[in-house]
This record gives C-alpha cells, sequence and structure tokens, in this order.
C-alpha cells in the first residue's frame, strides 16, 4: 500500500509512511486508534516513559489495554471479614505503539516488540507490517479474556 504526498492511505490506517517509496517518513493517526478502542470497549491510555528495549529517550506512548490483573497487596481478615489492602490492577494485555512507531506487544504468554511501519485496523483485528517485511495479524478478542486452561 503506498500513499500519495503523505496523505492516509486508507481511514483505517494508524501508521503509514508517508512519500512514494519505504524510505519515507512514518505517519501516525492515533486519534483513529483512540476512536476505535472506544468503539470496542479497550482501555486506551497515553503516558510518557522510557522502555530500553525501544530506545534511551523517553517518548510518548499510546497504548490499548485489552485485560487487566491485579498485582500485590495483603489480604487482612478482621472478625470474619477480609479485605485487599495495596493491590492495584495493571495492565496485563495490551499493545503500545510510540511516537516512533515501535511497538510492544504484551499478550497473555508471550511479549514481544516490533518496528512497525504499517498498521490497518479491521474490526477487531490488527494487520501490521514490520520494517524487515514481516505482515502479522492481530485478533484483539483474543487478547480481550484468559484463554482456557489445559484440563488436569
Amino acid at each position: 500500500m503506498g500513499s500519495f504526498f503523505g496523505s492516509k492511505p486508507s481511514e483505517a490506517h494508524v501508521i503509514w509512511r508517508s512519500g512514494r517509496d519505504a524510505d519515507g517518513q512514518k505517519r501516525f493517526d492515533f486519534e483513529y486508534l483512540e476512536l476505535w478502542a472506544a468503539h470496542f470497549g479497550i482501555d486506551y491510555e497515553e503516558w510518557e516513559r522510557v522502555d530500553h528495549e525501544r530506545g534511551e529517550q523517553a517518548r510518548k506512548q499510546h497504548v490499548c489495554v485489552f485485560a487487566r490483573a491485579e498485582t500485590g497487596g495483603t489480604e487482612v481478615s478482621l472478625g470474619g471479614e477480609s479485605w485487599s489492602m495495596d493491590a492495584a490492577t495493571k495492565p496485563r494485555t495490551f499493545i503500545e505503539i510510540d511516537e516512533a512507531g515501535m511497538v510492544r506487544l504484551q499478550g497473555w504468554t508471550t511479549k514481544t516488540t516490533l518496528d512497525v511501519v504499517e498498521l490497518v485496523i479491521d474490526g477487531t483485528t490488527l494487520k501490521l507490517r514490520t520494517a524487515d517485511g514481516q505482515h502479522k495479524s492481530l485478533d484483539t478478542r483474543r487478547l480481550s479474556s484468559r484463554p482456557d486452561r489445559e484440563p488436569a
């Protein structure tokens, strides 16, 4: 998929390259990503942090959180009642895209970092093309609920 003079190739593009060749500058439509997340009830967050796997400078991160997990905390019991104290929920499965187009994907059992040159949304599926020419397709519904466990 090519673009002409940097225009967005389709409404479904979140990341694409401007210009006629693969050396064009990466362009982003994070507003569309945020609207897509809201439409499907996915948490969308923005923060700035350093991710040493992707660079040494703090970068703005655009994150779609599909599932959360409770971490930490202590269980306190008193008079037959129990409370969890200091427990926090944090993103468990997510896709995090920084302002350079580097993507960190955290699934239920895997995590990876990719240099993405094209990201297109197709319903609940994210279609990615990496800088090294790989094509990946991610059905985000699989990240929203914990996969079934193997029977014992």
